[in-house]
């Protein structure tokens, strides 16, 4: 920079400090002749690897503060094959799971110096291949993936060179792909969820299950019928109903055809929340009483379960810790901590009974409060 540009740009700054259009312009090299340093020293006090005087520091500092100098961190990545950025893919960011999934792993990210980078699928496949692929063209360091709940895991990762970029896939369980992966465990939570209702006497137990083609659905559904079979009941297929995980009115819809059978179940078990809240509306439409008529277990546990009357029933699932999980791993992964082989993460779940589930039921029209039981 001339000494003529040097003089005119701090006069500017003379003139009005408040200005800032001229100084996100301002390069590296145009900061360093300001403060009067070589470029070196002013990489050095930016990136803090290097000691610096704190007399050069204070000069280098109220230069990059007086002109706002942002470091180009894209050309910086490509110096140093490091872009300190994480990408991440679920299929939808109005669920709270979700939000409290990405959460917990940018609390990981944040503490390693990184940024995440979140893209929502809407479960489009094709939404979220193009997510995948624009991480990658952004040279993120790893990429951290919900993807749409079919039963096989999605072409492109089976084609992508994990040595390349590690990829660690959430809350889906693809054993045959060689990738890193965290998840809850469905199927023994739904499996402990039906025991209960089992133990309370309850014999003829209907469930809402989600999308049949949905992996996540398949394993739930996977655990209610051991139960039934380890309890030695027959599973019987018009107890089963599918819905739709991310669409309430499914919820609603297969709750009255289930509930108004010549001979109805004593006990639902829905799949998850937002079936859950359809079903509620169903329940209520009925004129069902719960858990006097009916006993009611949900997959997935929110707040509001403990605001109702009588407060519901479910199966809880650690979507923050789910997050932390999944980003440490990919973390590890990155640093070269992990051996070859994936890392396969299973994360319990745990049963919340409140009143919706807590009477035994006997068969005869006799129920009693598991507080009065014996």
């Amino acid at each position: 920079m001339a000494l003529y540009d040097v003089y005119r740009l701090n006069s500017y700054l003379l003139e009005d400090p408040g200005r800032i259009n001229i100084r996100r312009m301002v390069t590296l090299q145009q900061i360093a002749t300001l403060a009067g340093v070589s470029t070196a020293t002013v990489s050095h006090v930016l990136s803090g690897k290097h000691k610096v005087s704190p007399r050069l520091q204070a000069r280098v500092m109220k230069v990059v503060k007086d002109f706002n100098y942002q470091p180009n961190d894209f050309a910086r990545s490509l110096k140093t094959n490091r872009s300190k950025t994480v990408g991440m893919v679920v299929t939808d960011m109005t669920n709270p799971f979700y939000g409290a999934a990405v959460r917990g792993a940018e609390n990981v990210l944040a503490r390693e110096g990184y940024t995440l980078l979140v893209g929502n699928s809407d479960e489009d496949y094709a939404k979220e291949e193009s997510y995948y692929r624009v991480f990658r063209a952004k040279r993120t360091e790893g990429i951290i993936i919900v993807t749409c709940p079919t039963p096989y895991p999605p072409s492109y990762l089976l084609q992508h060179v994990i040595e390349e970029m590690p990829v660690v896939i959430l809350n889906r369980d693809y054993p045959a792909l060689q990738a890193d992966s965290v998840i809850a465990d469905n199927f023994e939570g739904s499996y402990q969820a039906v025991c209960h209702l089992l133990r309370l006497g309850h014999q003829r137990i209907g469930i809402i299950t989600g999308q049949h083609n949905n992996i996540v659905a398949a394993r739930r559904l996977q655990g209610y019928e051991r139960a039934l079979t380890d309890h030695r009941l027959v599973c019987e297929p018009d107890l089963i109903h599918e819905g739709n995980f991310a669409d309430p009115r499914t919820g609603y819809s297969a709750a009255k055809k289930v509930l108004t059978m010549k001979n109805r179940p004593s006990a639902l078990f829905v799949c998850n929340v937002r079936m859950t809240t359809g079903a509620l509306r169903g329940i209520h439409e009925l004129g069902l009483e719960v858990p006097r008529e009916l006993a009611l277990v949900s997959f997935d546990d929110e707040e509001w379960f403990q605001c109702t009357r009588p407060r519901i029933s479910g199966v809880a699932q650690p979507a923050f810790e789910l997050g932390v999980q999944a980003a440490q791993v990919l973390m590890d992964r990155i640093k070269g901590k992990l051996p070859n082989t994936p890392c396969r993460k299973v994360l319990k779940t745990e049963l919340k009974v409140r009143e919706s589930s807590d009477r035994q039921f006997s068969g005869d029209g006799n129920e009693v409060r598991l507080s009065e039981a014996s």
